[in-house]
Order: C-alpha cells, then sequence, then structure tokens
C-alpha cells in the first residue's frame, strides 16, 4: 500500500490539480518539503508534459517563500523517481532548505557505479527537442 495515496488532507499544506505538499516526516533539513503526484505515478516520465508547468511552478513559489521570506539561503531539489524510491511511495520531489556551509553534498556517499561518459554524450548529442 503507498504511504503517499493515503496521506491525511489535514496534512497537505497545499494542493493544486496534479500534485500535493506536505513536510517529509524524517526531514535532512527544518523546513524539508515533499511535492506529491496525485495519481500513483511511478515516473518523472509518466507525466503529461502539460503538467510539467504546474510542477515548476509549484517549485518556484515553494523557493521564493523558503528564500525571501524564511531567510533560507538556496533550495535543492531532488526528484525521486521510477525503481530508487522507497517502497510504498510513488513519484515525488523532495525540496530541501539550504544554507551556506550546511555540508549537505560533504555527507553525501554513495556507490559509484562505472557509466560510458562517450555513450552518454551521444545519446545526449541526438537529443531533438523541437
Amino acid at each position: 500500500m503507498c504511504i503517499f495515496c493515503h496521506i491525511p488532507t489535514e496534512q497537505k499544506l497545499l494542493v493544486t490539480e496534479h500534485f500535493y505538499v506536505v513536510y517529509d516526516i524524517d526531514p535532512i533539513q527544518e523546513g524539508h518539503l515533499l511535492i506529491i503526484s496525485n495519481q500513483h505515478l511511478m515516473n518523472f516520465l509518466e507525466l503529461e508534459s502539460s503538467v510539467y508547468t504546474e510542477l515548476m511552478r509549484i517549485e518556484a513559489a515553494l523557493i521564493g517563500i523558503l528564500e525571501n521570506e524564511m531567510g533560507v539561503t538556496g533550495v535543492t531539489i531532488v526528484r525521486n523517481n521510477g525503481k530508487v524510491m522507497d517502497e510504498n511511495t510513488h513519484f515525488h520531489v523532495h525540496m530541501i532548505p539550504r544554507y551556506s556551509n550546511d555540508g549537505l553534498w560533504t555527507n553525501v556517499q554513495v556507490e559509484r557505479n562505472a557509466l560510458s561518459s562517450d555513450e552518454l554524450n551521444q545519446y545526449i548529442g541526438a537529443l531533438s527537442l523541437t
């Protein structure tokens, strides 16, 4: 059972046509927010292109509040997507308030995996976004 599909209405800080916003239950930083799709989608690629604009508008509005009203230095946005998400969740975006010298990136440790830069360059070079 997906925990995101059963979040009580009173915990939702903002609700739009395609998304809602809540506080992260295990925050990296105070004010750590989640933007969660209303639909049970597992991948950003499942979003209709018309929905991208709504997501960007929510992100921009939240960044504005955090940076302009709450004194946050910046915001890191992380999209949890596909097969690497926590069990019992679906597509969501982390909005993590940042401060100078908060050490976020110096404390991140991941197991490195090989990836062919040449192959990735070919795929990116072949993109046509028109």
